[in-house]
């Protein structure tokens, strides 16, 4: 069996991506950008969790579709609301009445994805970290399970640096009153 890949210091590769995503030295936001930290760590979390979840579904219908050898459909008529199709790669595109639920899991995965990079993204910029710590978080949506695991480790970074850096209070602002 191969080895895993090493560096000098004899750690894994997964052992040094758990450490570089445990790591907070990378990130250096602005001073401007520490009120928004906080949203911006809530919709990563939100997208992370969402695209985990898809993820998974597709996973199990991507076995369900080529290891079994069905396709999910709802609404087809004369079946019930939610019924297995057996699938045929030699007529996949062929129209079937009803919705195919298949098709619709990879579809929403892809777009929930991209609302999962955007999220990564701004986080990324805000948090000012490293590139290669952005692209770990985006192969977080790709992997299954990882967008869990990923989304705990930065969850961890942002609010270890939130509670050492706290988001200043807004200033009251005087209230102005209208004369007549």
């Amino acid at each position: 069996m191969p080895n895993s890949p090493q560096n000098t210091d004899g750690a894994n590769l997964l052992q040094r991506t758990i450490e570089q995503l445990r790591s907070a030295s990378s990130a250096r936001p602005r001073a401007a950008d520490v009120p928004k930290i906080p949203g911006a760590l809530r919709f990563y979390q939100v997208t992370a969790y969402i695209t985990g979840i898809m993820l998974l579904l597709l996973v199990g219908e991507m076995i369900l579709k080529y290891g079994v050898g069905y396709s999910v459909y709802a609404f087809a008529p004369g079946r019930p609301l939610v019924s297995f199709v057996p699938y045929d790669p030699a007529n996949a595109n062929a129209a079937l009445p009803g919705v195919d639920v298949s098709t619709g899991i990879l579809i929403a995965h892809g777009w929930l994805y991209v609302l999962y990079l955007i999220a990564d993204f701004r986080l990324w910029s805000l948090m000012r970290m490293s590139f290669t710590k952005f692209v770990q978080i985006a192969l977080g949506g790709v992997v299954p399970f990882m967008s869990f695991i990923v989304e705990h480790f930065i969850t961890r970074q942002v609010r270890t640096f939130l509670a050492e850096n706290p988001v200043p209070e807004k200033a009251a602002e005087p209230r102005v009153e209208a004369s007549h």
